[in-house]
């Protein structure tokens, strides 16, 4: 074993010290470098079976998607009742700033919010989205120089 330290090879029995902050093992020269550690006996910690983590599925699933017009449909359905902006927020117990928003396309609105619009409009504002199967093909990824640099050409006069 080497001193951390100088570099020599340790005889007999190393010195633990503390050299700001930082334990090492060194010769007998070196120790007045740091504080020597305490030789503390260390407690047997028991060691039980590894604790298993979850398995973790590697499926996305997508899930139910908002409609792309939910805007205009949300629009039309509260203008075919005959309701305000003002109406609609109260009977969803929403703020009318939120239902401005949703109708002007500014925000998506959260998933409680759709389905308090779907359940006072008897309506389906979100659609099952299909997992779409892409086939990759197998190439060479490893950049060429020629993807990398970009090179110019100096113009002919």
């Amino acid at each position: 074993m080497e001193c951390e330290i100088c570099g020599r090879e340790i005889r007999g029995r190393g010195f633990k010290i503390i050299v700001e902050g930082s334990e090492m093992t060194v010769c007998e020269h070196c120790k007045d470098y740091g504080v020597e550690k305490p030789n503390v006996p260390q407690k047997k910690v028991l060691i039980s079976r590894p604790i298993s983590k979850p398995k973790v599925s590697t499926t996305i699933d997508l899930g139910d998607e908002l409609v792309e017009n939910f805007h205009i449909i949300i629009r039309r359905e509260r203008e075919k009742r005959g309701w305000s902006q003002e109406d609609l927020a109260k009977r969803i117990k929403e703020k009318v700033s939120l239902i401005r928003k949703i109708e002007n396309a500014e925000i998506t609105p959260e998933p409680e919010v759709i389905e308090k619009l779907e359940r006072v409009f008897d309506i389906k504002l979100r659609e099952r989205v299909e997992e779409v199967k892409v086939e990759k093909k197998r190439i060479d990824l490893t950049p060429t120089l020629g993807d990398i640099v970009v090179i110019k050409r100096k113009k002919k006069s």
